[in-house]
């Protein structure tokens, strides 16, 4: 027996539709419809009941839902006034006269460069041994990677503006700073950019390469803190050179800011994915702030 019902006929061209004519459907119709699914006959009021239980749960679970990103975890878990444990003078690399922020020599240049080359040559060799080649002469974790990392930012950093901690750039409000401060200063840019990009591209390159599972929760929270604070350090540099913040008011070329910009979107997503595959957890203030001021500027 055929429980389809008939389709009803259309008005044609031109014809207007007298609804008194349509004929409804009876129950046997609408029953060969079958409109609902046994599931959907049997457990509708129940889906409906475990809906309004679960929004119920949600609204007076809290932070004890731990389906949820919890409160607890936008609050900083990094101290910035921590120290870094980077133990570099280097004052001494420079001669007395550049403390006051001028311009290398041609030689100073050239001892500058060989200088910044050599040593981040030096990590990325030490950093392949310790991928299985002579571990014993490798980096041992993250951490002394970082600490190397630092001093080689501190170091191009003081050619720039004579500061020889770069830790001193966190307790920096870039709003509350202004050109003026730097007018009348000469220019120190040698193209030190370069190399703080470098150390930018760097750095995360070797931290998707260290398993921090293996660490204690005291060690892995240790690491992240040089990580993230390592980060904070390079979004200040970045977002004063943008604004030309430094001595001579020198402001980041184009070309240098359309780099800048795809380091900063690709760091975020890269260690936002690291942190997942690697099961960490309670960091999503520190995220949400990687180059948060640099990404601000290149906007």
């Amino acid at each position: 027996m055929n429980l389809t019902p008939e389709t009803p006929l259309h008005t044609g061209a031109d014809e207007e539709l007298n609804i008194d004519e349509v004929n409804e459907l009876d129950d046997s119709d609408v029953q060969g419809l079958n409109l609902e699914s046994e599931a959907d006959t049997n457990g509708s009021s129940s889906i409906a009941n475990d809906g309004q239980d679960l929004g119920m749960k949600r609204e007076n679970s809290g932070d004890e839902d731990m389906g949820y990103d919890q409160r607890d975890d936008y609050v900083p878990r990094v101290n910035i006034g921590s120290p870094f444990s980077s133990n570099v003078d280097v004052a001494r690399h420079f001669n007395a006269d550049h403390v006051n922020q001028r311009r290398l020599s041609l030689a100073q240049q050239s001892k500058f460069i060989a200088y910044c080359d050599e040593k981040l040559m030096a990590i990325q060799r030490k950093f392949v041994q310790s991928r299985g080649l002579t571990e014993e002469n490798g980096y041992r974790g993250l951490a002394p990677l970082l600490d190397d990392l630092k001093a080689v930012l501190d170091f191009v950093w003081y050619s720039v503006e004579g500061m020889s901690n770069t830790e001193n750039l966190l307790g920096t409000d870039l709003d509350a700073m202004s050109a003026n401060q730097f007018s009348g200063t000469k220019s120190t840019n040698i193209g030190q950019m370069y190399y703080l990009m470098q150390i930018a591209d760097t750095f995360l390159e070797y931290l998707t390469k260290f398993d921090l599972g293996t660490l204690s929760a005291e060690e892995q929270h240790r690491t992240l803190s040089k990580a993230f604070k390592f980060l904070m350090i390079l979004d200040k540099v970045f977002a004063r050179s943008l604004e030309g913040l430094i001595p001579g008011n020198t402001i980041m070329n184009g070309t240098e800011m359309v780099r800048i910009a795809g380091i900063a979107e690709r760091t975020r997503m890269t260690l936002t994915s690291f942190l997942e595959e690697q099961g960490v957890h309670g960091y999503h203030y520190e995220v949400s702030k990687i180059y948060e001021e640099t990404l601000e500027r290149c906007a």
